[in-house]
C-alpha cells in the first residue's frame, strides 16, 4: 500500500529533483533551483526558462483583459532570465484552452504575445495547444548571455539591494478583488502594477554593467520568500537583517491601506517583478558610486549574516521572517 503524502508544497518537488537527477552534462553549467538553465552551446551561452500561467491561480479574467494575461505572462517569464543577466531573444508558448473558448478571446491573446514581442524585442519560434478544463499560458522562454551569468547564493557581509518598490502589484490586485470598496477613488497606477508590471531592462542592464553584482533574484512571490531563496540557495546557514524603513513603498498605498496590510503586502505579496540582489560589503562605495554616475537609484535594505535566520526590523524591534510569501501547495 502507497503512503499518500498530503499538503506537500514546491520545495518537496525541488527536493526530489535533487535526489533523482545528477547533473551529468557538462554543457548544464549552474543548477537545478536557479531562476533560469544556463546552458554553453558551441562558443555561446544560453538562459532557459518556463513559466506557467493558471488561470484562477496566476489570473482571472474577471480581472485582466484577455491581451493583459499574455502581455504579462511574457513579463512573468522573461523576468527569470534578466535576473540572471540575461538578453531574452525567443520565447515559446503553450497554449491550453477551455473548452467554450471564444476565438475573440484567442485573438486578444495572441495580441497581447505581438505586443510584448514588439515590445520586448523577441521572436516567437513555435509552442503547442490543447484544451482543457482551464485555460493555461505555458511559456519557454531563451535569452543569450553577454556576460558572466548571475546566480542565486549569497555569502556573508554582503549588502542586500532592491531595485523599485514593493507590494504595489499585489495592491492592486487586492483592489481588483474589492472594486466596490475602492470605486471613485484613484487607484488606477497601482492597479496598472499589477496588471502590467513594470520592467526596468534600461536600469537593470546599467546596474548589471558595474560587474559587481554578486547574487540576484526576481521578487515574484514576496520578499520574504524570495530573499530567504536568493541568500539561502548554496548556504543554508546564512541569514539576514532587513530594515523596514529603507524598503521603497508606493506613498500612495498609505491612503487606502493600513500599516499591519501594507506590510503584509510588502513582505509576502509578490507579483512584483523587481530585482533583489547582493554586493559584497568591500565593493559597496565603488558601486554605489557607479550608480550615481549612471544616475540610477537602487534601495539598500539590509545586509546578510551567519545566523541563519532572516529578520525584519522595523521601528527599532526585530522580528524572525523565515515564513510567508506564495509558495505553490499541492
Amino acid at each position: 500500500m502507497s503512503n499518500r503524502i498530503n499538503n506537500f508544497d514546491e520545495n518537496y518537488i525541488y527536493k526530489i529533483l535533487k535526489k533523482n537527477f545528477k547533473k551529468n552534462n557538462k554543457n548544464f553549467l549552474n543548477n537545478i533551483g536557479d531562476d533560469a538553465s544556463i546552458l554553453k552551446l558551441g562558443n555561446k551561452k544560453y538562459a532557459v526558462s518556463c513559466d506557467i500561467q493558471i488561470e484562477n491561480v496566476h489570473f482571472s479574467f474577471k480581472y485582466s483583459k484577455p491581451e493583459e494575461i499574455s502581455y504579462r505572462a511574457v513579463i512573468v517569464a522573461i523576468s527569470d532570465l534578466l535576473a540572471m543577466g540575461a538578453r531574452p531573444e525567443f520565447f515559446l508558448n503553450s497554449l491550453n484552452i477551455k473548452k467554450g473558448t471564444s476565438s475573440k478571446i484567442i485573438d486578444k491573446i495572441f495580441y497581447g504575445f505581438k505586443k510584448a514581442s514588439r515590445d520586448f524585442n523577441l521572436e516567437l519560434i513555435g509552442g503547442n495547444v490543447s484544451s482543457s478544463k482551464q485555460f493555461s499560458l505555458d511559456l519557454t522562454v531563451i535569452g543569450v548571455m553577454k556576460k558572466k551569468y548571475i546566480s542565486r547564493g549569497s555569502s556573508v557581509g554582503q549588502n542586500i539591494y532592491i531595485t523599485d518598490n514593493l507590494g504595489t502589484a499585489s495592491a492592486g490586485l487586492k483592489i481588483l478583488k474589492n472594486k466596490k470598496k475602492y470605486e471613485g477613488l484613484n487607484v488606477k497606477k497601482i492597479i496598472q502594477s499589477y496588471i502590467k508590471p513594470e520592467l526596468n531592462i534600461h536600469k537593470l542592464n546599467k546596474l548589471i554593467s558595474t560587474n559587481l553584482i554578486k547574487s540576484m533574484i526576481d521578487v515574484t512571490d514576496g520578499l520574504t520568500i524570495d530573499l530567504k531563496r536568493l541568500i539561502k540557495y548554496k548556504d543554508n546557514s546564512l541569514g539576514a537583517s532587513i530594515i523596514w524603513e529603507k524598503i521603497p513603498i508606493e506613498r500612495s498605498l498609505y491612503k487606502f491601506f493600513n500599516q499591519k496590510t501594507i506590510e503584509n503586502l510588502v513582505m509576502n505579496g509578490g507579483d512584483d517583478y523587481k530585482f533583489l540582489f547582493t554586493v559584497d560589503e568591500k565593493d559597496k562605495k565603488v558601486f554605489e558610486s557607479k550608480i550615481k554616475s549612471k544616475k540610477i537609484k537602487v534601495h539598500n535594505i539590509g545586509n546578510t549574516d551567519n545566523t541563519g535566520v532572516i529578520k525584519l526590523i522595523k521601528s527599532g524591534m526585530v522580528k524572525k521572517i523565515d515564513s510567508g510569501g506564495f509558495l505553490h501547495r499541492f
